[in-house]
């Protein structure tokens, strides 16, 4: 049990000298206790309608109060709380009459041991309990739903257990001839389909049930009850309804659904932008290839081409503009490759091609180089042009799966780019991995160092009101120390530390340094002062973080509400479930969190139905140059809005210049941070008491 939760009690006792005895032995023993002391049957009932209470103790022996008469009154109350008997000394009848009263045990007052375990054991029980309750209804809630989805879905479902129909929405009675479920319950799914087709839907069924078959769509002719015919497509997935394991099947009138499946078929594999495959059709298509290898396909390998200075392009021209640069390239690759061959959009600025019985991959490699080298987009007015960095991988046996391929010509593209970009590399095992290991194996050793011998350095940068506040709020940085003492950026060294555990040594080092710096300042400059500190995804997850944070905030003297820790918004919406543990963790604590890099997408605020933060640190690249860009000051303005409405401030990211300050300010953004107000410093020195100036 975690005995930081704080255990609401309920103690009756006529002697309240008594009473404070039994909150002495169970703070002792670690317990934070929220108390109510009664003393009669009416003070009882009182109690139990105006708090919220986990546990009841309950005196023996009282003149005018019995065990019995206390279980009676919270049986009528309605509530499910533990009630524990606590006796001067052992009394096997008392015992026995409390228990048989609904008291679920009873302890002495000496040794208090005894009463800290049972305390131990039924809030535990209670907590455990109240958890079940909450995730049946939450179970119930998502079957409910399930089932509603299936009854408005326009496809024909049924869900069919040991071949017998157990429920079907409309459209799939529909689609058979039936008005009723009752018609069809309990009948076999065999009845639907027409005998010509039953030993392979039989067959089917055997291995999609023993897992013998990746196939998971049959095609058949579903039969109706006059006879009649058509032809149906059946989706077979694994389910369970009302708890019980089973089949779903989809069933889909092909006579009148192919066309739309071919469109739909087609947008699912398409990156609409560009008008190349998309990430996942890529993947997808690469993994059948290395799964199913067919006679031509030989010679295949992936390259994996970066825009070297798309930041670049995308400060000059804008997120629009730089779609638009996006799309020549892409045009530029469709009409390079053979029809064997494709070629996808795989990130923002990275394209890949699996390319098929191509000899002359790098010189191939090295035309595409060029050709994006000299190819000039025209864009508002300004001739833009590119250089990329490409790595080929050439597909063997040693490539288990698609991503291992990607991986590797990925590998090969970071070389080329490190190398100076506007190059192709070849992967090549072994000298690769090798620089690859070194590389990782560097910044490992320098990290652990760090993390050993204090190495690491803190530094602060303001976060501004734009409304005159003049309360001291600062971001946390962090900073490497290095063979010379420079200040080593994170940008080199977290990554590699965010692919082991070394992630939770720094997250841990920064806080804990993070938790006394702050303790101390505030001592002594006599003010309260507000640290933002940043926490990886690996920490998100880390079960013992909480406690350990909340320890050394005890030990500091510090409160809650001077720390708010913030996660970056992809990183959240990764690892939801655990920031949504953590984030309730923080509420505890009274600390407060916040989502950095927000507003990078246009589904940002669903993130907040799970996560409701404190702060909305809008993402820089909205704010880069924003004074000269509408469509961004739309975007911000719009995020202002709507985070006002929900009630959360907002902080405006790498503020670089003065023009974007009057802009935010017209856009309703709360709080501003940038190098333009100051660079990243040693010391916390900056003077609050002025207003950013608009």
């Amino acid at each position: 049990m975690n005995k930081d939760e704080i255990l609401r009690l309920l103690i009756i006792d006529d002697s309240r000298n008594d009473a404070e005895q039994l909150l002495n032995t169970l703070r002792g023993a670690g317990f934070s206790v929220r108390p109510t002391l009664v003393e009669d049957a009416e003070d009882m009932t009182e109690a139990l309608k105006q708090h919220a209470l986990d546990l009841v103790l309950c005196a023996t022996g009282l003149q005018d109060f019995t065990i019995a008469q206390a279980c009676a009154v919270l049986t009528a109350s309605g509530k499910e709380l533990p009630l524990i008997a606590v006796a001067r000394q052992l009394d096997l009848r008392v015992e026995i009459e409390s228990l048989q009263a609904g008291a679920r045990d009873l302890v002495l007052r000496t040794p208090p041991e005894h009463l800290a375990l049972v305390v131990e054991r039924e809030f535990d029980c209670l907590l455990q309990g109240r958890a079940l309750r909450h995730y049946k209804k939450s179970y119930q809630e998502s079957e409910r739903r399930a089932r509603a989805l299936i009854d408005s879905s326009r496809d024909a479902i049924t869900y069919v257990h040991d071949g017998m129909h157990v429920y079907a929405n409309s459209v799939y009675l529909g689609m058979f001839g039936f008005n009723e479920l009752e018609e069809v319950e309990g009948t076999p799914i065999m009845d639907m389909v027409a005998p010509a087709d039953h030993t392979r839907l039989k067959d089917f069924l055997r291995r999609y049930s023993k897992g013998e078959s990746s196939d998971t769509t049959l095609d058949v002719q579903g039969l109706r009850p006059d006879r009649t015919q058509f032809s149906a497509l059946m989706e077979f997935t694994h389910a369970s309804i009302d708890g019980e394991a089973c089949t779903q099947i989809i069933i889909r009138d092909q006579s009148t659904s192919k066309e739309l499946e071919n469109k739909i078929k087609h947008l699912s594999k398409q990156d609409l932008l560009t008008g190349l495959y998309n990430r996942q059709y890529f993947l997808e298509d690469l993994e059948y290839n290395l799964t199913h290898p067919q006679e031509g396909r030989e010679n295949q390998a992936v390259l994996y081409i970066l825009l070297d200075n798309f930041k670049t392009i995308k400060e000059s021209v804008g997120i629009a503009g730089s779609d638009l640069v996006l799309g020549d390239i892409a045009k530029l690759l469709k009409g390079m490759i053979d029809k064997n061959e494709i070629a996808a959009r795989f990130t923002d600025n990275a394209f890949t091609i699996l390319a098929q019985g191509r000899k002359d991959l790098k010189d191939f490699s090295d035309v595409i180089r060029r050709a994006i080298e000299d190819h000039i987009s025209e864009v508002a007015g300004q001739s833009i042009t590119s250089t990329a960095s490409i790595g080929v991988h050439n597909i063997g046996a040693d490539d288990n799966s698609a991503q291992d391929a990607i991986a590797r010509a990925d590998l090969a593209c970071e070389i080329a780019r490190q190398a100076g970009g506007n190059r192709v590399h070849v992967h090549d095992a072994i000298s690769d991995a090798k620089a690859d290991q070194e590389k990782g194996q560097h910044w490992t050793t320098q990290i652990k160092h760090a993390v050993e011998h204090d190495r690491f350095r803190l530094v602060y940068q303001p976060i501004v009101s734009m409304q005159g506040e003049t309360g001291e709020r600062y971001e946390v940085l962090l900073r490497m120390l290095g063979p010379e003492n420079e200040l080593i950026p994170p940008g080199q060294f977290i990554p590699v530390a965010e692919q082991s555990t070394l992630i939770l040594d720094v997250d841990r080092w920064v806080i804990g340094n993070a938790i006394r710096v702050l303790a101390e300042h505030q001592r002594s400059a006599g003010k309260q002062a507000l640290f933002f500190i940043k926490l990886s995804g690996a920490s998100l997850g880390d079960l013992e973080l909480l406690p350990w944070i909340s320890e050394r905030m005890k030990s500091a003297r510090l409160r809650g509400d001077s720390l708010v820790f913030e996660v970056h918004e992809k990183t959240a919406s990764t690892h939801l479930k655990n920031a949504k543990v953590f984030l309730h963790g923080l509420k505890e604590l009274h600390c407060g969190f916040a989502i950095e890099h927000f507003g990078a997408n246009n589904h940002s605020f669903n993130l907040l139905k799970h996560l409701p933060a404190d702060y909305l640190k809008i993402d820089g690249s909205l704010i880069h140059k924003l004074a000269q860009n509408p469509e961004q000051q739309e975007i911000v303005k719009r995020i202002a809005a709507q985070a006002h409405d929900l009630g959360k401030l907002t902080i405006a990211e790498f503020v670089e210049d003065a023009s974007s300050l009057s802009v935010l300010w017209q856009c309703g953004v709360k709080f501003i941070q940038g190098n333009f107000l100051q660079e990243p410093h040693p010391l916390m020195d900056y003077e609050f008491s002025e207003e950013a100036t608009v």
